[in-house]
């Protein structure tokens, strides 16, 4: 019996084998369509189906914007406006917003500011304070994103005192757990005076060291 079952698997085999190489593939596996078992599927992604009211994803192309020549000749007659501004020295009182030691401050000329904790700078130092987030004048305001250029803009400043606070009063208490404490302590402060406020050169010329320099 086994010998009758292997003499038939073999002449099955060299059966469909000469049928495979006379016949097409079509009508093999039109007239023997059970064969189609043996064949061994070859595993692969799956088409996502779209559903119709999907919208098309966005292609992440830069869109370049449409030239408006109006625009463009308003935007240059409000820069060279400025530049003249700045060039005779007929902006008005400048205001500008720094940033310092992690503290934003508005300042203006003559105006004192105090800065808490441990400074190094010592009464008499002149600083130039470079981190400024905003100028502005009673015409127009320059923004940074988020800081303006350091050859541009500047703030020049006078150490005037360095001293400690008022004396401070911290209580603690816990209810219930005869816990209670009761400290003092002061905070070093120093004093600037803000002496001026300096834009340098024009508002639209891009400086050879933009984007390269170092922020402290």
């Amino acid at each position: 019996m086994a010998t009758l079952t292997g003499f038939t698997r073999l002449f099955n085999f060299a059966t469909n084998t000469c049928i495979r190489r006379i016949l097409p593939a079509t009508t093999y596996k039109q007239y023997y369509p059970a064969l189609k078992l043996w064949e061994v599927e070859v595993a692969a992604y799956r088409t996502r189906y779209k559903l119709p009211w999907f919208k098309e994803p966005p292609s992440y192309q830069e869109e370049v914007p449409e030239v408006d020549e109006e625009k463009e000749k308003a935007a240059a007659d409000v820069l060279s406006e400025v530049n003249k501004q700045i060039a005779t020295n007929s902006t008005g009182r400048l205001f500008a917003i720094i940033y310092l030691c992690g503290t934003q401050f508005k300042v203006t000329e003559s105006d004192i500011i105090t800065v808490e904790g441990q400074w190094p700078p010592q009464p008499g130092d002149k600083l130039t304070l470079e981190k400024v987030l905003l100028v502005g004048s009673t015409d127009f305001t320059l923004i940074g994103r988020p800081l303006l250029n350091r050859e541009l803009v500047s703030v020049d400043a006078t150490v005037v005192q360095k001293t400690l606070s008022h004396t401070i009063t911290r209580f603690r208490m816990k209810r219930r757990k005869q816990y209670r404490r009761l400290t003092f302590y002061r905070v070093h402060r120093t004093m600037l005076r803000i002496n001026a406020i300096n834009i340098n050169g024009d508002v639209d010329k891009k400086k050879e060291v933009e984007g390269l320099d170092r922020i402290y």
